[in-house]
C-alpha cells in the first residue's frame, strides 16, 4: 500500500508540474504594455518641434506687443488639436496606459487645466498671467517652460522608441 501510494503522488506531481508548464506557457505571450506605433512617435515629435518653435519666437519677442497672449491664440488652438487627436489614438490602443499618463501630462504642461489661472505651470497659464498678457512671459520663465515641455514629451518619446527597440529585438 505505501508503494501504491508513493507512485500515486508521483503521478500526481508530474501532473501538477505539466500543469504548471501549460499555464506559464500560456502566460508567456501576455503583453502588459502596447507594441510601438509610429503615428504616436511622429505626433509626439510635431509637438515637441511646434512647441520648440513657438516658444523661441516668445523668447525673442519677449517683452513686446508682438508677444501679447492674443496674438498666439493659433498656436494654443492648434497645439490642443493636435493633442486631442493624440489622446484619442492612444487612448485607442490596447495595453497604453504608460503612453496615455505620459500624454496627459503633456497636455498638463502646455495648456493647463484649460483656464487662465496664476497657480497653473503650464505654457499657456504662464503666456496669460495678468503679469505677461500684454507682453508676454519674461526669456528666462519660458526657457524653464521649454524645460518642463521637453521633459514631458521625451518621457513619452522614449516610451515609445523603448517599444520599438522591443519590437526589433524580438
Amino acid at each position: 500500500m505505501n508503494r501504491r501510494s508513493l507512485s500515486r503522488n508521483q503521478i500526481l506531481n508530474y501532473w501538477v508540474a505539466i500543469l504548471c508548464a501549460i499555464l506559464l506557457a500560456g502566460c508567456a505571450g501576455a503583453k502588459l504594455i502596447s507594441d510601438y506605433d509610429e503615428v504616436t512617435d511622429k505626433s509626439l515629435t510635431t509637438i515637441q518641434q511646434k512647441t520648440d518653435d513657438f516658444i523661441e519666437t516668445l523668447i525673442t519677442q519677449s517683452g513686446t506687443k508682438k508677444a501679447a497672449f492674443n496674438k498666439h491664440q493659433d498656436f494654443y488652438s492648434d497645439i490642443k488639436q493636435q493633442l486631442r487627436r493624440l489622446e484619442f489614438r492612444v487612448n485607442a490602443i490596447p495595453n497604453n496606459d504608460k503612453t496615455i499618463d505620459l500624454v496627459n501630462k503633456i497636455r498638463l504642461v502646455i495648456l493647463g487645466e484649460g483656464t487662465c489661472t496664476t497657480e497653473g505651470t503650464s505654457l499657456r497659464d504662464l503666456h496669460c498671467m495678468p503679469a505677461n498678457k500684454n507682453k508676454g512671459p519674461s526669456a528666462t520663465a519660458l526657457a524653464n517652460c521649454r524645460l518642463n515641455v521637453n521633459k514631458a514629451i521625451s518621457a513619452a518619446l522614449s516610451l515609445e522608441l523603448a517599444k520599438k527597440q522591443g519590437l526589433e529585438q524580438n
